[in-house]
């Protein structure tokens, strides 16, 4: 857990025991970048780790066929305005649009807990496993230094025992700007009941673990125990929260924070705290050498008993009092297991070799004020807004519309701009004049069908520079159906692009294996028969015996592709067997 030498990959969460196979999976984050969301689906089937650079806008057909064969078993919730922009998005983008959900915390804060809920299936039919990671990291590429927890167990049959992590669940089912849809709630639900019914196997010598949700409703805040000594590992501080956080200790102890944080709040922490320490890894060993302190725990003692709490809670206002929607979980840590006292903490085996004390700088200038962009933001999320399609005569045209009229008083937003994501930075248009006078913004230039997204970039100028955000946004005016097909037309152009997506679809990984960057809809011979290995019509009559299930989904992309396209795409000799499996299949149904 604070072990600097144990390292390990979100994308390692995602990776089934032998034998079994995801069927489940909710993640929430506070940040998502777009890059790193289309990542996730190929790195919960192979390593594709430090693989997937290629050129921006592209997407290979074996990692499209990745999205389409995970996307509906996975729920992604951030905080609404949350999504980072990538340089320009492929147009697989949109099969994604109802995987990612933007939240709201209730109580006017952030939505911000990090937790990981995942089930696997195992093929012969074994009990199901549960894994939960409660952590700090949100779904981006940072480089920072996070800390996390990673838990397994079996639901078993005895009756639901409450917990915070069920809460969890059923509040992200049930609330939300816009509904969930049916199959997504029920898989959610499903999961909340089941993790009511796991007793979880805690990480070796720690006791049993306690959830703590925070903020789902008024009145939740944290409640930090009376103990003897306390350390707090927190990137961002306020004085107000560090000062109520070290009065339930009896004596002062440590804090862990960034040097500019410590230095805000000084008066805090000098008074309080025997130990103010900053991350100061040898060589820049846990990263980039920006890599920064972005872990946040609790550790306290009071007597013999030690205990540590991790997740997504810092010390600051917003989180302790509820007013964020944050996530913890908690252990007993016997002396056995490396926490004999507080001060533990800073040996070897823990963070000892890679923090520093911190002075101030001798004299004390007040930091300067960074500019946050959240008050813009929020003013744009409160305009209520849609895209509205027109088709035209070389294409499609869109229009930003508001539901209200957008609040931009002592706001940067005169220079608010928009864009779909599909689109560069180069095309993006002036919306702020016309967002004000409650009037639709429209986009210069027309699109193709297959780069329509609701995914939304919007950028302004910042008197620190531009910011930008990405809100998923509803499309209205034209069929969702119809959008999806022309982006899966334009992305497998030829044999060997519709070859690697259906082999992917069928279970065949070695595309996304060895994936180098490139997108995929290169030229070169196909397999479509039993030579070299196994051939896609031997493949796809396992799948008609052993998974109807995602038989139905690929027979569902032929009839998306249609017969011009997919003849392109496809032998006669594959269509005229294609044919002959389907009528087999409908004849022993």
């Amino acid at each position: 857990m604070l072990e600097p030498q144990v390292r390990i990959s979100t994308y390692d969460i995602v990776r089934p025991p032998t034998g079994y196979i995801l069927d489940a999976l909710v993640v929430t984050t506070y940040s998502a970048s777009l890059d790193t969301i289309l990542s996730l689906p190929a790195a919960m089937l192979v390593d594709t780790q430090g693989k997937t650079d290629r050129p921006a806008g592209t997407i290979s057909a074996a990692e499209l066929a990745a999205l389409k064969r995970v996307c509906d078993r996975t729920v992604v919730f951030c905080q609404m305005g949350g999504i980072y922009p990538a340089q320009l998005v492929s147009p697989a983008i949109i099969e994604a649009e109802d995987m990612v959900r933007e939240a709201i915390a209730p109580n006017g804060g952030s939505f911000h807990p990090k937790v990981w809920i995942v089930r696997f299936c195992h093929a012969e039919g074994k009990r199901d496993i549960l894994r939960v990671a409660v952590m700090s990291r949100n779904l981006t590429a940072d480089r920072s230094w996070d800390a996390g927890v990673i838990m397994e167990g079996t639901p078993g049959k005895s009756p639901q025992k409450p917990n915070d992590l069920g809460r969890l669940l059923q509040h992200l089912a049930n609330s939300g700007p816009r509904p969930i849809d049916p199959k997504r709630r029920n898989m959610i639900l499903t999961l909340a009941a089941d993790s009511e019914r796991v007793r979880w196997k805690a990480p070796t010598g720690k006791g049993h673990p306690e959830f703590h949700l925070i903020g789902d409703q008024q009145g939740r805040a944290w409640r930090q125990p009376a103990s003897d000594r306390l350390a707090i590992i927190s990137p961002f501080l306020t004085a107000s929260a560090v000062s109520e956080l070290s009065k339930t200790a009896s004596s002062r102890a440590l804090i862990l924070s960034r040097a500019d944080a410590l230095t805000q709040c000084w008066p805090s922490v000098s008074d309080r705290f025997e130990r103010q320490m900053v991350l100061s890894p040898p060589g820049g060993e846990l990263g980039a050498p920006s890599a920064g302190l972005h872990a946040k725990a609790l550790i306290w003692q009071k007597g013999s008993r030690m205990r540590v709490a991790i997740g997504s809670m810092n010390a600051t206002r917003s989180a302790i009092s509820g007013r964020n929607v944050e996530f913890m979980v908690s252990f007993e840590c016997p002396a056995a297991a490396g926490f004999a006292e507080v001060d533990d903490l800073l040996t070897p085996k823990n963070l000892g070799t890679v923090v520093e004390d911190f002075e101030p700088p001798v004299t004390l200038e007040t930091p300067p004020v960074t500019f946050d962009d959240r008050p813009a933001r929020n003013a744009v999320i409160a305009a209520h807004l849609h895209m509205e399609c027109v088709p035209c005569n070389d294409g499609w045209s869109l229009a930003l519309v508001p539901g209200a009229v957008l609040d931009d008083d002592q706001l940067p937003l005169h220079s608010l701009r928009f864009r779909p994501v599909t689109q560069s930075q180069a095309r993006a248009s002036q919306c702020g004049q016309s967002l004000r006078l409650g009037k639709a913004a429209p986009f210069q230039g027309t699109l193709e069908l297959s780069q329509i997204t609701g995914f939304t970039a919007f950028e302004a100028d910042g008197p620190d520079g531009p910011f930008a955000f990405v809100l998923n946004l509803e499309v209205r005016g034209v069929d969702e159906g119809e959008r999806r097909t022309a982006a899966l037309k334009s992305l497998l152009p030829n044999e060997r692009s519709f070859a690697e997506f259906l082999r992917t679809m069928l279970g065949d990984f070695q595309s996304l294996e060895n994936t180098d960057g490139g997108t995929g809809d290169g030229s070169g011979p196909t397999s479509w028969g039993s030579q070299g290995q196994s051939g896609l019509l031997e493949m796809l009559i396992r799948c008609a015996a052993d998974e109807p299930t995602r038989l139905k989904s690929i027979v569902e992309t032929f009839e998306a592709l249609g017969e011009e396209q997919l003849a392109e795409v496809t032998t006669a000799e594959f269509r005229q067997l294609w044919a002959a499996l389907l009528h087999s299949a409908k004849q022993q149904t």
